[in-house]
């Protein structure tokens, strides 16, 4: 899908959808799993004193609201290229009570960022670079964010992987049920490509995690098998497998090992970078 395209159908999402977590994800239990991961992550570095925080592509601000009202000492600005989602996002910021001194958001493009250099002490990103069309896009967005953070300083992201994806497409095909394919305005990174541009932009790759296998293998494999090959997003195992993918990171095992990840079939995986060159 063209560029233009894909910023119709958030256009179109946001105005359907206004402050509602529709507007940015038909699975409320995968938003579950990713607030608790960037709480997780982020947390310690907040405490250790990185305190300005940037969400680039923060659509209605769910991401960014929970952030800020579990770190109260942390200063969060969410960034997002879609006015409405600007506007539902500074309407859930009024209704929450806080104030533009701790969470404020604003219009913004990733390939087209303006704002200061090494002004950010860590830019997370939730299911944002895959809505560019071409690995070569998310690549050189890498480097735009490089810009805004300080040596030392950390990018977070929760992004969707094509060699996950296919992993679980196999188990779907093994299961007797048809591949899935990604939302025409998606386009997954491709891993060997994503590691290196991450290392031409400077970043190291501190920690990576497959944050939802169990739950996708519940939601896209074994519901749908009992089913009649309908994938139900409202399913009470799929609300478990939530439940316990949450609490086995917190527990703290060892996500790489695949001990919280339940293996390797969840397309949506953590990476957790530092910038350590220039």
């Amino acid at each position: 899908m063209e560029l233009d395209a894909i910023r119709r159908h958030w256009d179109e999402w946001a105005a359907a959808y206004g402050t509602g977590l529709r507007a940015t994800t038909k699975t409320p239990t995968v938003k579950r799993i990713e607030l608790a991961t960037l709480e997780r992550v982020i947390a310690p570095l907040v405490a250790a004193g990185a305190t300005r925080i940037l969400e680039i592509g923060c659509g209605n601000g769910q991401n960014a609201l929970h952030l800020a009202r579990a770190l109260p000492q942390a200063r969060i600005t969410g960034l997002d290229y879609v006015p409405a989602m600007v506007e539902a996002a500074e309407a859930l910021r009024a209704e929450a009570g806080l104030g533009t001194d701790r969470l404020c958001f604003a219009q913004g493009d990733v390939l087209r960022l303006d704002l200061p250099a090494e002004g950010f002490d860590v830019v997370f990103t939730d299911r944002c670079l895959i809505n560019l069309n071409t690995t070569a896009l998310q690549v050189a967005a890498f480097g735009s964010i490089a810009a805004l953070l300080p040596r030392g300083g950390h990018l977070v992201m929760i992004e969707n992987e094509t060699q996950a994806h296919a992993r679980q497409n196999d188990l779907r095909e093994l299961a007797g049920l048809p591949r899935r394919a990604p939302a025409t305005f998606n386009h997954f990174f491709d891993r060997p490509a994503v590691l290196a541009g991450l290392a031409a932009a400077g970043f190291t790759l501190l920690a990576e995690e497959d944050i939802v296998s169990l739950h996708d293998l519940l939601l896209y494999v074994l519901v749908p098998m009992i089913n009649g090959g309908t994938v139900d997003y409202g399913h009470p195992l799929v609300d478990a497998a939530a439940q316990l993918q949450i609490a086995a990171a917190a527990a703290g095992l060892d996500g790489a090992a695949g001990l919280a990840g339940f293996g390797g079939f969840g397309q949506n995986r953590l990476y957790v970078c530092r910038k350590d060159a220039a």
